[in-house]
């Protein structure tokens, strides 16, 4: 099994599919209002694959030689389906150690609890376990309900790839 992870520049179109992949672990810039020029140059310095639903942007990215994927529909899954059948990601697993910042797209670090005490709701905190903490922004994560919708989208996904 390969190990290469890509990493993606994330057209403003597409914000939500650049958090479900973030929260997947793949390291994907994203900017709500951005040139496709600046894209374009980020792509091309970052070694980073365009997603994009723009076809004038597409046209750019292949005169400079620039790989990138043109995103079809509003669907998530449909979409990262469209992006897999480029790129092969392989089978995805909801591990929250691997995610990254949906804000940001910072890195996730372990945190314990008691470094977090004031900074979240105290009954977060009583009732989770484990928590996690954006390098970046320092935004502070935990599996709470929307974990479990994330598994079901996952398994949906991983059903939908097989």
């Amino acid at each position: 099994m390969s190990t290469y992870k890509p990493n993606f520049v994330v057209d403003s179109m597409l914000g939500n599919l650049a958090k479900k992949l973030r929260i997947l672990g793949y390291d994907s810039k994203y900017f709500s209002s951005i040139e496709d020029d600046k894209l374009i140059l980020i792509a091309k310095n970052e070694k980073r694959i365009i997603l994009t639903k723009d076809e004038q942007l597409t046209k750019k990215a292949e005169k400079q030689e620039i790989e990138f994927i043109l995103i079809r529909g509003n669907d998530e899954s449909e979409q990262i389906m469209q992006i897999d059948a480029k790129v092969n990601f392989g089978i995805f697993v909801a591990d929250t150690n691997n995610s990254r910042c949906i804000l940001c797209n910072g890195n996730l670090q372990s945190v314990e609890k008691y470094r977090i005490i004031g900074k979240i709701p105290e009954g977060v905190l009583e009732r989770e376990k484990k928590f996690w903490m954006c390098d970046s922004c320092k935004k502070i994560y935990w599996e709470g309900t929307h974990f479990k919708k994330l598994q079901e989208f996952i398994m949906k996904l991983n059903d939908r790839m097989n």
